[in-house]
């Protein structure tokens, strides 16, 4: 994930220092995203006791369809969007208080979101730093997770989520976007079905780096 940390900014940076400014759009837009997710290391239980659980970092994808609010408009400077995303992280290994054991299969999360994004503009630059929220609900599966190559869990369950971000636009033209930013992504702990039977639970943490174009019409 780092190296492709390093590479979106690389290419994006250059951008912020150069180029023409372009008036702003306002109005419906749509835009696709790809990036890098880190799910944190979660914390688990079940009716044995806690557990832990790392993953390896993986890929998000995302598509938005939204609403640029016009520039002086009352409720702000910004936008309003509808979000479906996709991430993905294969488990790596389970701690238990014997000690690590290895892991494998995935957690994917599936979110449905409302975004709000506060954008601050400026007539005489083209880039422009938002910040912003958003509320939905997530379907979290486990994928054949296996532990010591053991059956551990294969189940889906709903949960509420919610994420923070923040950013850059770069204003390729009037009504095309160029979006750097970074996401924070959580949800209410997801509760799966053991292989053995019982039930465990789990935290679901993520930090997300993403690139992406909009297109306002």
């Amino acid at each position: 994930m780092k190296r492709t940390c390093r590479i979106i900014i690389a290419l994006c940076l250059p951008l912020l220092f150069c180029g023409p400014a372009w008036a702003v759009h306002s109005g419906p837009y749509a835009g696709a995203f790809l990036g890098g997710n880190a799910l944190i290391s979660a914390k688990a239980s079940d009716s044995q006791g806690d557990f832990g659980l790392t993953f390896n970092p993986g890929l998000l994808g995302s598509a938005v369809l939204g609403w640029d609010f016009e520039p002086g408009n009352t409720a702000g400077e910004g936008r309003i969007e509808l979000e479906y995303s996709h991430r993905t992280n294969r488990l790596d290994k389970a701690k238990f208080a014997e000690g690590s054991v290895p892991g494998s299969g995935s957690v994917t999360a599936d979110s449905l979101l409302i975004n709000f994004y506060g954008v601050f503009h400026d007539v005489d630059r083209s880039w422009s730093p938002y910040v912003g929220a958003g509320l939905g609900a997530a379907r979290v599966v486990t994928s054949d997770l296996t532990v010591t190559g053991q059956p551990f869990s294969g189940d889906s369950t709903f949960v509420f989520a919610y994420q923070v971000g923040a950013g850059i636009d770069y204003a390729l033209t009037d009504r095309l976007s160029l979006d750097l930013g970074y996401r924070f992504f959580g949800s209410t702990r997801p509760k799966f079905s053991e292989a053995s039977g019982p039930a465990f639970t789990m935290d679901y943490y993520n930090h997300s780096v993403v690139i992406g174009l909009r297109v306002g019409f």
